[in-house]
């Protein structure tokens, strides 16, 4: 396995030194009870994960820089995106998926899985929560990912890690970092994150994976009118007006196809105003996805007895073509 991805690393045992308690005075049963409340709050973490993909040897050298920026300013899919370019200049940057996980200062991880081969293989990311220091007064939280390769069984076959990132986390933050070890081959970007894609689509250029971690240390609020995915399902069938975009014929051509769901808030008016990338098996279609749902109507009897935004899922599905076979020119 030692092929698969490049300059692995085992799993250390940082998380253990990272599980520090908090010093409290025996003096005041208040602080004690304030820690021990403390250290059961669960940490709400939203993880996207995303593709990063350019022409091999054609952009700067990565490296394992930690970017912070306010949750409330990546609101927008443009705006995740000029976060992107200005960071991993000569990338095509694109969503594969959002998970929302409850982590707990335990040694119990929450995990993230991507796609589980059927030896049980997967690249996973799994997430610790320690309580740190903080200011002497107020405790701190570190949220711990781990990214690494995963065998099906970890007590048998330990994982093989290729990002271990502290990080000391605020409410109201995302961080987000490329794992420069996590380079795919073609043939491993398919089986591992996007399966029933040809590789040879790939070939030609250097594939990484990047992390994305939301943090609210308080809780995490549903708008008042939500619909979750199985609901969207029924749901999306009342739009008056839907707009479905064309696969571009070099992607059509190549095989590619897949289904696209993004988070879409519809106004009282019936209209989309916002719209976002959510789940995608067709990352290259993700930006004119956006742009046709927002597009979208749906009717205004929806709003007569409640005027709250409906905030639901819509997804599009875009069936890939056969990939016609190459004559042979031995029979011209």
């Amino acid at each position: 396995m030692s092929r698969l991805l490049f300059q692995p690393r085992m799993i250390g045992l940082l998380f253990g030194c990272l599980l520090m308690a908090l010093p409290i005075s025996t003096a005041t049963a208040q602080n004690a009870t304030f820690s021990d409340d403390f250290s059961t709050r669960p940490i709400y973490v939203t993880v996207r994960v995303f593709q990063m993909k350019a022409n091999r040897d054609s952009y700067p050298d990565l490296n394992d820089q930690v970017f912070k920026m306010s949750t409330a300013s990546l609101s927008d899919h443009t705006q995740w995106m000029n976060a992107f370019k200005k960071s991993y200049p000569g990338f095509e940057i694109d969503l594969l998926r959002t998970e929302v996980k409850k982590v707990f200062r335990t040694s119990k991880p929450a995990t993230v899985s991507l796609v589980k081969q059927q030896d049980g293989r997967d690249i996973e990311v799994q997430m610790f929560g320690a309580q740190s220091i903080g200011d002497g007064v107020i405790p701190g939280t570190t949220l711990v990912p781990e990214i690494g390769l995963h065998f099906g069984n970890d007590m048998v076959n330990k994982p093989v890690a290729f990002s271990v990132q502290p990080l000391e986390v605020e409410s109201g933050k995302t961080y987000f970092y490329a794992v420069k070890t996590l380079k795919l081959r073609s043939s491993d970007y398919v089986k591992f994150v996007r399966p029933n894609t040809p590789p040879e689509y790939f070939d030609g250029n250097d594939l990484f994976l990047l992390f994305t971690f939301s943090v609210d240390l308080d809780k995490t609020t549903t708008p008042a009118r939500y619909y979750d995915e199985r609901q969207s399902v029924e749901f999306q069938t009342q739009a008056t007006k839907k707009t479905v975009p064309e696969v571009p014929a070099k992607w059509r051509e190549a095989g590619l196809g897949g289904n696209v769901r993004v988070r879409v808030e519809i106004s009282p008016e019936g209209q989309v105003t916002n719209a976002n990338a959510y789940y995608s098996g067709f990352p290259e279609m993700n930006q004119q996805v956006i742009e046709a749902t927002r597009q979208w109507e749906f009717p205004k009897s929806l709003f007569e007895s409640d005027k709250a935004p409906i905030t639901c899922f819509l997804m599009l599905s875009f069936p890939a073509q056969p990939i016609p076979p190459k004559a042979n020119p031995a029979k011209q």
